[in-house]
């Protein structure tokens, strides 16, 4: 598969498959989708509570941290540190 290739992306597109699985809640709705929004995830976020979207966030901040100093020590030739 070639990112870079329309053919290849146009294979991804879930879009279709969404509209036939998740009934419309409206505009905003269908704004998502369009956009690529994937439904089920954004259902599953929006039954998250407060803390637990936080706690989601922090990991997902670590592990953008743990990618990003392996990164950073790959271009310096490096190990990276683990924290």
């Amino acid at each position: 598969m070639n990112p870079a290739d329309p053919k290849d992306c146009d294979a991804l597109d879930l879009r279709p498959v969404w509209r036939e699985q998740y009934e419309s809640s409206g505009p905003a709705w269908d704004r998502a989708v369009e956009m690529g929004i994937d439904p089920a995830q954004l259902l599953h976020n929006l039954s998250l509570t407060m803390t637990e979207r936080l706690l989601q966030l922090d990991e997902m901040t670590r592990l953008y941290e743990r990618l990003h100093g392996a990164a950073l020590a790959a271009d310096a030739g490096t190990p990276p540190t683990s924290r």
